[in-house]
C-alpha cells in the first residue's frame, strides 16, 4: 500500500506540473505570433517605402531632364526657334535618356505666345514607365527670342 500511495503522489505532481507547462506554452506561442506579425508588418511597409522612394526618385530626374531642356532651348537663336515646332532632345546623351535604371522620353516643342512677337512659350513633357505605369511631367515656360 506504501507503495502505491507513492506513486499516485507522483502522477498527482506531474499532472500538476504539466497543467502549468500548458498554460505557459500557450503565452510563448502568442509572444512569438505576435513577433511574427511585426516582422511581416515591419517588412511590408519596407517595401512600400522602397517603392515610394523610386517613384519620386524617378519623378525627381525627370524634373531636371525638363529644366536642362528648357536651359538649352533658352540658349538657342530665334532662327532656330522659329524653323523647328518640335526639338529634339539637346541635353548630354542620346534618345532615349537613360538615367538610374529608367528610360526617360523626351518630347519639346516652341510655339508663339499671343500677340507678343518676341516671346515663345516652351513645353517639355518627359515620359517613363514604372510598374507598368506610363508617368509623365510636363514643364512650360516663356522663353524670350534673341539672335
Amino acid at each position: 500500500m506504501l507503495l502505491s500511495t507513492a506513486s499516485d503522489e507522483c502522477v498527482f505532481r506531474l499532472r500538476r506540473r504539466g497543467n502549468k507547462e500548458r498554460g505557459f506554452f500557450l503565452v510563448e506561442v502568442l509572444v512569438l505570433s505576435f513577433l511574427v506579425l511585426g516582422c511581416a508588418a515591419s517588412a511590408m511597409a519596407y517595401r512600400a517605402l522602397s517603392k515610394n522612394c523610386a517613384v519620386m526618385g524617378a519623378e525627381l530626374t525627370a524634373i531636371y531632364l525638363a529644366q536642362e531642356q528648357i536651359a538649352c532651348i533658352e540658349a538657342r537663336p530665334a532662327s532656330y526657334l522659329h524653323a523647328h515646332g518640335q526639338i529634339p532632345w539637346l541635353g548630354q546623351g542620346t534618345m532615349p535618356v537613360e538615367k538610374n535604371g529608367t528610360r526617360f522620353e523626351i518630347v519639346s516643342s516652341v510655339s508663339p505666345y499671343g500677340g507678343a512677337s518676341e516671346l515663345a512659350e516652351a513645353e517639355v513633357r518627359v515620359l517613363w514607365q514604372t510598374d507598368g505605369h506610363i508617368r509623365e511631367k510636363t514643364v512650360r515656360k516663356l522663353v524670350s527670342y534673341h539672335e
